[in-house]
């Protein structure tokens, strides 16, 4: 009896198992099947290429949008190309939540008085090509160009878009009134740069540029100027802590390129402390330094000498323009006596 009800449990686990082996032989597309619906919302994954904004790892919130971007929400929310679809819908960002999505980056806008981060995606209809575009309102023309310059591939040639603009592989990049855009796409081909351009085209012409000027690039001279050179450091100009509201060009100086700049502050006491800390620099690198009136004999001149290598500057009123490091005592004379004059009394034009 026992052997008996030994064999018929082999034989009920040796149907089991052959019922279990046949099923796993056959394909059951509800076990192994996508969901089409759960694919509806997600955001197909892709890293533009040139992108210079770092992507948060986890979903981004949309922020509370500063009144003053209302208008880059509205222009980014009518923005199409055949073929092409938006990725969700317009997110913004306030200087309180900026780092959710530039994340590491974030401060260095904040201290350029970023008002606003206005953002749309797009990607193609077979979700193979895709353009990020970003819309800083950075509130003056002063702050958007100095991001903008900051942040500028030196390497790349300027283009005529908005007040200054220029596109590395696909992706374009430029200063329009106050604002800073980024237009950037995943590849890198002709067909895919006019796309973008067009998205650049439509941004131009339906944002506005008030067209006011920028005062501290008039105060950058003309003469010897090398193009695109200009930058606007709202902190620590050229690594030195104590320049701050500083703007700096390069000059082509017979056969040497030199970097001049020129200090901009409120008022004279800000002007003392620039001075101040040139000076502690100065010192901290044992330089002999002698001072001399400015031009005219008004404002102040220092002259650094540092075994071999030479700073100058000169002081006028809430201004300070100087030159760094040169390497010629020679070169450090025509920079103090030719150059940095027209930067604290009166330059050209500014851009506008």
């Amino acid at each position: 009896m026992e052997r008996a009800l030994s064999w018929l449990v082999l034989g009920l686990v040796g149907i089991t198992g052959g019922a279990v082996y046949l099923s796993g032989q056959t394909y059951d597309e509800s076990l192994f099947g996508l969901d089409p619906a759960s694919l509806a919302s997600v955001t197909p994954a892709r890293l533009p290429v040139n992108t210079i904004v770092v992507v948060p790892a986890g979903p981004t919130r949309v922020g509370a949008r500063p009144r003053q971007t209302d208008g880059a929400a509205g222009v980014l929310a009518s923005v199409s190309l055949p073929g092409w679809r938006t990725l969700g819908d317009v997110e913004g960002f306030s200087p309180t939540n900026l780092y959710e999505k530039i994340n590491g980056r974030a401060e260095q806008y904040i201290s350029y008085d970023f008002v606003g981060l206005t953002y749309r995606g797009l990607a193609t209809d077979d979700g193979t090509r895709f353009i990020d575009v970003y819309v800083y309102d950075m509130g003056t023309p002063e702050g958007a160009f100095g991001i903008y310059s900051v942040e500028r591939d030196p390497d790349a040639e300027g283009l005529p878009l908005g007040r200054r603009g220029y596109r590395s592989g696909s992706s374009f990049f430029l200063w329009h009134g106050t604002y800073y855009m980024q237009v950037l796409a995943s590849d890198a081909d002709d067909a895919l740069t006019a796309q973008t351009r067009r998205v650049v085209e439509d941004l131009l012409q339906s944002l506005p540029d008030a067209g006011s000027t920028v005062p501290g690039l008039a105060l950058l001279s003309a003469a010897g100027l090398v193009a695109d050179s200009e930058k606007y450091y709202a902190n620590n100009a050229l690594g030195f802590g104590f320049l701050t509201h500083t703007w700096s060009a390069d000059y082509q100086v017979d056969d040497v390129r030199v970097t001049v700049f020129v200090s901009t502050q409120a008022d004279d006491a800000g002007a003392d402390a620039v001075v101040a800390g040139y000076r502690s620099y100065l010192d901290d690198f044992g330089a002999k330094i002698t001072v001399s009136p400015g031009p005219g004999g008004t404002g102040e001149s220092l002259f650094g000498d540092m075994d071999g290598y030479y700073d100058v500057i000169l002081r006028q009123g809430s201004r300070v323009a100087g030159a760094a490091l040169l390497e010629d005592r020679a070169l450090a004379e025509h920079v103090a006596a030719r150059l940095l004059p027209a930067m604290v009394t009166d330059g050209r034009d500014g851009d506008g």
